[in-house]
């Protein structure tokens, strides 16, 4: 029986990365969850951040940040992310 090979999800091109890294999580996208409203409770653990990229928001740990390796919550699938709406600075 042939095995298949395992081909990594690649760079798509025409999809540009604002980020300081593609697959790592930085300081700078850790967000206030007070600045932004959900639907659900989002309850977080002591050690655990919510981080924001290109394609959305996402929980992930303290000791993911800035530690110059792949964090891999933030490259999981779209059912593992968290959906946030920013709130009126007018209110």
């Amino acid at each position: 029986m042939a095995k298949k090979i395992f081909k990594p999800r690649l760079h798509e091109t025409g999809t540009v990365i604002t980020t300081k890294t593609a697959y790592g999580s930085t300081s700078d996208m850790v967000i206030n969850i007070d600045d932004y409203a959900c639907d659900s409770n989002i309850s977080l653990a002591e050690d655990q951040v919510i981080c924001k990229d290109d394609r959305g928001f996402y929980i992930t740990l303290k000791n993911r940040i800035d530690n110059k390796t792949a964090d891999p919550n933030r490259y999981a699938n779209e059912k593992a992310r968290i959906q946030l709406t920013e709130k009126n600075s007018s209110s």
